[in-house]
């Protein structure tokens, strides 16, 4: 074994030992960690004896240094410079603490650190004046204050501090029964004090609650930071002699040090190692044991020390507490940290703690004052920055802040929902009632329907009997009763086709029928018909009342006067014929003398007809006395279809040359001529506004004109 490895081995088991305060405990443990290694016992035992003489207080053992002889201690009353020596209180590897009186300029009692006899090496030296020099720079109320430093007559270095007369902070808790609030409060005054130090480019390095003591001042509890033995100057040197760290030398108490400190290398720590200290120490306060057990850290050996350090993952705070809280339990006061509900460590308190004992440091808090913010938005009630800020973690910590107005916000919610509830109850009844009405409803209806169909399906039976039997009165008599049938089927239709009952068939005694008209009454049908005739029939009846012979030629156009009392035909003698519609006699004839008219329409008065004529020529005649009145030039074919507007204004032309035009009945002016169709143009007639024409074309299509603009 080395030097190195034999100093850092006193240095473990030393550390572990003097973390247990039950004396069997300690024994039994020396036992294990030194076995059959009598110098390391004698040397460690030798180690805790002045640890409690100097019951905890500014423990200084470096690591670096083996402890060297037994040197005679100043007697009682002795001085060094203006302070008479009374005690001693303390001793380290490398200093010696007395506790000491001051007597100018002002009487007080103080603590005297001074280095050992024989511990006065160049480097010893120089981390003493190190430490001495740190403290001289801070100045916080959470830190020991530096009152003086000097040199004895015989060249040792030694400072002045102020006495600080307290207890560790783990003790002190447990001691005072104090809760969980009130121990973070504590925690945030040393988490400040670090802040100072930082800012100071102060790292301890070796955070514990034995170098963090707990004194009252005016009633209230105030931490104290002490012992800057090791700490390491950031920005600036600490002393003019050079401190060097050996190599693979421990720097700290292990279940304290941050995974860069466990790998041994100085030259890559900075204020995250503190961090790192101070999640364990929250961690211990929290749950009364560090995240790895002292134990098993001092029996596991330098290289399974550094592993657990540096890779293994502790658990979190609250699956320890589950853990050990059987055994806790039954100790703790009632109030005690350890008895507070686990949801209080769970959720904000996990996710700080684990924040600090990240391995990776830049995962850590950046500074020691942002875990004291995070720690007191955990009081406070405010979302910490350690946790992932989900919507019901936020809504959570809101609720917490403001109980008042979330309690009548709730209140106000509950009224409203009750509300809801009874109106959604009223709903769902009306709903039920009305569903049941509805289905009362469709039962009556399906009844009914049914009903209906089997009348329907009587009829039907009856209606084929009379069909057999040749009686087709009975037969539109059933069809008449079952018009309006829902039950009514393609039967019914059948039938109907079969019987004609929707028309009146009207005998026209040719081929085919190529006019038709109403009466402006509708008493009576006007048709034309190849078979050289016009025929007039009752409307209501069917029965033919008066035929208008003519002579041998085919009628392809008939229409009556706007009072029904005349009737003008045309066709293929090539002229227009005025027939008094009473008595079927012949009035008079409209023979032009250039041309054959082919169709014809009464005016609206009645006082004037106009044809249309196989040159293409558009007449207008006077009714009354046979007199043409106007001709209109304009189509190139037989003109098909001729006929007036409702107001009598224009006269609208159907020709074989694909066009329709409009005239100006009054002068004879073409208006419009309407182009479109690809065939000739059978039909030509105006809406009941005047304003739109509708022709049909052999091309089979009916086309819509605007009548002013074409």
């Amino acid at each position: 074994m080395t030097v190195a490895d034999d100093s850092t081995t006193v240095r473990l088991v030393f550390d572990q030992a003097s973390e247990i305060t039950d004396f069997r405990e300690r024994a039994a443990f020396l036992d294990r960690a030194c076995a059959e290694d009598r110098d390391l016992r004698a040397e460690v035992e030798g180690l805790l004896d002045a640890h409690e003489e100097a019951g905890g207080f500014l423990a200084d053992f470096s690591a670096d240094q083996r402890p060297g002889p037994a040197v005679p201690a100043p007697e009682a009353a002795e001085r060094i410079g203006p302070y008479t020596l009374l005690q001693r209180i303390g001793e380290g590897g490398c200093g010696v603490v007395y506790l000491a009186e001051q007597l100018s300029p002002v009487r007080r009692q103080v603590a005297l650190k001074i280095i050992k006899l024989g511990m006065d090496t160049r480097q010893v030296i120089a981390r003493f004046e190190a430490e001495r020099q740190a403290l001289a720079l801070m100045d916080h109320p959470n830190i020991a204050k530096v009152l003086d430093a000097g040199t004895t007559e015989t060249g040792r270095p030694y400072f002045v501090m102020e006495l600080v007369r307290g207890i560790r902070i783990t003790d002190f808790c447990e001691q005072n029964q104090l809760a969980t609030p009130q121990r973070l409060e504590l925690f945030i005054k040393i988490c400040q004090a670090i802040q100072h130090a930082h800012q100071k480019g102060i790292i301890h390095r070796d955070l514990k609650p034995s170098n963090i003591l707990v004194t009252l001042e005016d009633g209230a509890a105030a931490p104290k930071v002490i012992d800057f033995g090791i700490a390491k100057a950031m920005d600036q040197p600490l002393t003019d002699k050079t401190v060097f760290t050996a190599f693979e030398q421990f720097m700290g108490t292990p279940a304290y040090m941050s995974p860069e400190q466990a790998q041994m290398s100085a030259t890559d720590i900075d204020t995250r190692s503190d961090i790192y200290s101070l999640g364990v120490l929250l961690y211990e306060l929290l749950t009364g044991k560090t995240p790895f057990d002292t134990k098993q850290l001092a029996a596991a050996g330098i290289d399974e020390l550094r592993r657990t350090i540096c890779e293994r993952e502790p658990v979190r705070p609250s699956t320890r507490l589950r853990q050990t809280q059987p055994v806790l339990l039954s100790r703790a006061a009632p109030d005690s940290a350890l008895r507070t509900p686990r949801s209080a460590i769970e959720s904000d308190l996990d996710w700080i703690v684990m924040k600090c004992l990240e391995k990776d440091r830049a995962r850590r808090y950046e500074t020691a004052n942002g875990l004291a913010m995070d720690l007191r938005r955990h009081l406070e009630n405010e979302p910490v920055v350690a946790r992932p800020p989900t919507a019901a973690y936020r809504f959570q910590k809101a609720w917490r802040r403001n109980r008042l107005a979330f309690s009548a916000g709730a209140a106000v919610a509950l009224a409203l929902l009750g509300a809801l509830v009874v109106s959604h109850w009223q709903v769902v009844e009306t709903r039920k009632a009305r569903n049941a009405e509805r289905a009362q409803r469709l039962a009556a209806e399906a009844e009914k329907t049914e009903a209906e169909r089997l009348l329907y399906g009587a009829k039907m039976n009856l209606l084929q009997q009379a069909w057999d039997q040749n009686n087709l009165p009975r037969v539109r008599q059933l069809l008449a009763e079952t018009r309006d049938s829902r039950s009514r089927g393609f039967e019914w239709h059948y039938w109907q086709r079969q019987t004609h009952l929707w028309l009146r068939t009207l005998p026209v005694p040719a081929d085919h029928a190529t006019a038709a008209r109403f009466s402006p009454d509708g008493r009576w049908i006007l048709t034309g018909c190849a078979a050289h005739s016009a025929q007039l029939w009752d409307a209501v009846t069917g029965g033919k009342l008066v035929t208008f012979d003519g002579r041998g030629r085919g009628i392809y156009s008939a229409d009556f006067s706007p009072d029904a009392r005349w009737i003008v035909t045309s066709g293929e003698d090539g002229e227009a014929r005025i027939w008094e519609t009473a008595t079927g006699r012949e009035v008079r004839r409209l023979k032009p003398t250039d041309a054959s008219i082919w169709s014809s329409a009464f005016s609206p008065d009645g006082k004037r007809i106009v044809t249309g004529c196989t040159n293409g020529l558009v007449k207008l005649w006077e009714a009354a006395t046979g007199r043409e009145l106007l001709n209109l030039q304009g189509h190139t074919a037989l003109v098909w279809s001729v006929a007036y507007s409702p107001n009598g204004r224009w006269i609208v032309s159907g020709s074989h040359d694909r066009t329709a035009k409009v005239w100006d009945a009054a002068t004879g002016r073409e208006v419009a001529t309407l182009k479109g169709h690809t065939d000739q143009v059978w039909t030509a007639v105006f809406s009941p506004d005047n304003q739109r024409v509708l022709t049909a074309s052999s091309d089979r299509t009916a086309k819509i004109w605007d009548a002013a603009t074409g």
